[in-house]
């Protein structure tokens, strides 16, 4: 059986051809991510690969970092979340810590489920109807939340469906369609997160369709989920957030299988992100709670991925004469300039005033796409996106097309929604300035170094060192925080962070210089092998692990690990079933059942325990089927029961059943 793997990154996409039945890479090969136009770096990466081969492949696999990345640099489609029953003044006082935004940017209508202690309060459908037709004009995508929705099957939530579906054309999605768990404002990021990058998702999956298209391939498409299994097109196209880290899943499950290492550290370096994960005795661990991706806390369950913005394509940049890596993704200057030849002559000119500024005048603007409803934006916006058409600005030049200086200068919004981007100096830059990297033009990252380099009051080369002490200083640092939290979860929630970050920062300082008291050591080893992934990360992950007293280990196909991941897997689907005591003061009177279509109650045990255990395999097996799996399903289930210690006895506060679900993504 033989399976094509694709993984489109935020730089490069990267495919394979793989035989599953004797574990070979067939074939494999890369291309640059074209974000404006997707397909296009589909179609040439595809294109590499033989002809034959593809021909006789039975399926294809994808797995992509385009919605972690979007989570990262703050990108997706506008989005309105509507909350049923939340009080606005809970999400001011905790909206910061869950990735929600303020108050006054959300929807928010009176409705609560009635339960044994409380009256049902009803929303006002008839104003939210009339409400929507206003305040929801610019929206992309719409993501409902209702408060207690196990009590009425999340009725309410089914009801604004309707309403939005009837009154407006754009998609809308539901927090408990997507997760069953108690927190609402948890439930509320991650639903309208998953609304976020519904657009997102729907660029790349049409990418994928013209590629084929023109290959004259007619596949089966799957893609990889947040916990390395599989899932179909049409599933990741309503539930996008659950593609949430699923690039550095199949990184994951690509390295398990190139690299036979008991207990390891699995780093994948990409252009934008940096993404580890912990393998012990060959498994790779999964997350306790909810997938979090910089500000935004999810519920979406997958495999224990920590992501932190670091990459090949991290702008370097500078504040107050010091030298940082910001976490923000720019097109390195030495690809920019092989793809548009006047990018030279704009840094030729820049460099020739020889003059240092506090401002990124090196970095230029490119315009990605054409903006789609242009009556949502200003006509400065609209003006400044035609002054790009023609090609890149530099800062200086992108300002005067608007007529704008230097300091009053930004177009924010146009960033932030991926239609313009920025191209500046970075560590690819950088591998190209030392001969370590070379495909691209390096003049243009030399005379970018200059610049900055003259800005912060250094030699060039003294800048190409700092770079790569940033790299792997950043490198080492988070290998440590991530080890200190595996090691002891609890202890390491309560430590000051801005403390433990200055003792690791020291520690890696003492590594380097090889510097120890007589009386104490900072320094922090690990036993865990060093996988490398990632197409630079052979660069620098050997000295970080000399820091870190172990070894690194770099397999020959590193750098299409993901891809090669994205055919490894099979659907899988778990469902929780919870069942909650009823008391009468002080006597257990009954039980209650919480089910897909509400809240069931039970006088006996029994009874009310096989009730759940049926729904929960029930409820597996059917999401493991939404998910795209054919034939025969396997099935099992878990329990958990909670109960507190009343003196001699233990009080049951209840049982939570886990169906499981096991199968096939097409028939192979």
């Amino acid at each position: 059986m033989i399976g094509i793997g694709i993984d489109t990154g935020g730089t490069y996409t990267d495919a394979v051809i793989y035989d599953l039945e004797n574990k070979q890479i067939l074939e494999s090969a890369k291309s640059l991510t074209t974000k404006s136009r997707l397909e296009t770096g589909i179609t040439n990466v595809l294109e590499k690969l033989s002809q034959t081969a593809l021909q006789s492949a039975s399926f294809m696999a994808l797995s992509t970092t385009l919605a972690t990345n979007a989570c990262v640099e703050g990108k997706g489609g506008r989005a309105k979340l509507v909350f049923i029953g939340v009080n606005p003044g809970t999400v001011d006082e905790t909206y910061l810590s869950y990735g929600l935004p303020p108050s006054r940017e959300i929807y928010f209508m009176d409705g609560d489920p009635a339960d044994a202690l409380r009256p049902e309060i009803k929303p006002d459908w008839v104003k939210f109807r009339q409400d929507i037709r206003t305040c929801f004009t610019d929206c992309d995508s719409i993501a409902v939340v209702q408060i207690h929705p196990k009590d009425n099957g999340a009725a309410y939530e089914k009801t604004a469906l309707q309403i939005i579906t009837e009154e407006l054309d754009v998609p809308c999605i539901t927090g408990y369609e997507l997760f069953h768990d108690l927190n609402v404002l948890r439930r509320g990021a991650s639903a309208l997160l998953n609304a976020r990058l519904m657009p997102v998702m729907k660029e790349f999956f049409k990418a994928i369709k013209v590629s084929l298209k023109n290959l004259g391939l007619s596949l089966p498409i799957v893609i990889v989920r947040s916990d390395g299994s599989l899932m179909s097109q049409g599933f990741a196209s309503t539930r996008p957030v659950e593609t949430l880290l699923c690039g550095p899943a199949a990184s994951v499950m690509g390295g398990v299988e190139l690299a036979d290492e008991e207990n390891a550290l699995i780093v994948d370096m990409g252009g934008t992100t940096s993404d580890i994960a912990i393998v012990k005795n060959h498994t790779p661990v999964t997350v306790r709670e909810g997938i979090q991706i910089g500000i935004y806390k999810t519920f979406v369950k997958g495999l224990y991925v920590d992501t932190f913005g670091l990459g090949g394509d991290s702008a370097i940049r500078y504040e107050n004469g010091r030298l940082y890596l910001d976490t923000e993704r720019v097109i390195p200057l030495c690809t920019l300039s092989s793809q548009f030849p006047g990018v030279l002559a704009q840094l030729e000119e820049l460099n020739q005033t020889g003059k240092p500024h506090s401002h990124f005048l090196h970095e230029f603007f490119v315009l990605m796409k054409e903006p789609r409803n242009k009556s949502s934006y200003t006509q400065v916006e609209l003006d400044f996106c035609s002054a790009l058409s023609d090609g890149p600005l530099i800062f200086t030049k992108a300002a005067a097309a608007i007529h704008k200086d230097t300091y009053n200068f930004s177009m924010k919004r146009l960033e932030q929604e991926g239609i313009v981007m920025r191209s500046g100096l970075t560590p690819t830059d950088i591998m190209h300035i030392r001969k370590d990297y070379t495909p691209f033009d390096r003049k243009a990252s030399v005379l970018g170094a200059e610049f900055i380099a003259r800005s912060v009051e250094i030699t060039a080369d003294r800048l190409t060192d700092k770079v790569y002490h940033l790299v792997k200083k950043k490198l080492y640092c988070n290998l440590v925080r991530i080890l200190l939290s595996d090691h002891n979860s609890t202890k390491h929630k309560h430590l000051n962070p801005d403390m433990l970050n200055s003792l690791i920062e020291e520690s890696y300082e003492d590594a380097v210089t090889h510097e120890t008291s007589s009386f104490f050591s900072t320094q922090f080893q690990t036993h865990a092998t060093l996988i490398g992934v990632g197409a630079p990360i052979h660069i620098f992950l050997e000295d970080v692990a000399k820091l870190l007293g172990t070894k690194a280990v770099i397999p020959r196909n590193a750098a299409v690990a993901n891809a090669l991941g994205a055919v490894v897997g099979n659907v899988s689907a778990s469902y929780d079933v919870e069942i909650k005591p009823l008391y009468d003061s002080s006597d257990l009177t009954g039980y209650q059942v919480f089910t897909r279509s509400g809240c069931l109650s039970f006088k006996d045990y029994d009874a009310a325990r096989e009730t759940a255990i049926e729904e929960a395999l029930d409820g597996a097996r059917s999401e493991a089927y939404q998910r795209g799996a054919v034939g025969q399903i396997t099935t099992s289930y878990e329990s958990s029961i909670s109960e507190a210690a009343i003196g001699e006895n233990n009080l049951f506060l209840g049982e939570m059943i886990v169906g499981h679900a096991i199968g096939r993504i097409i028939s192979l």
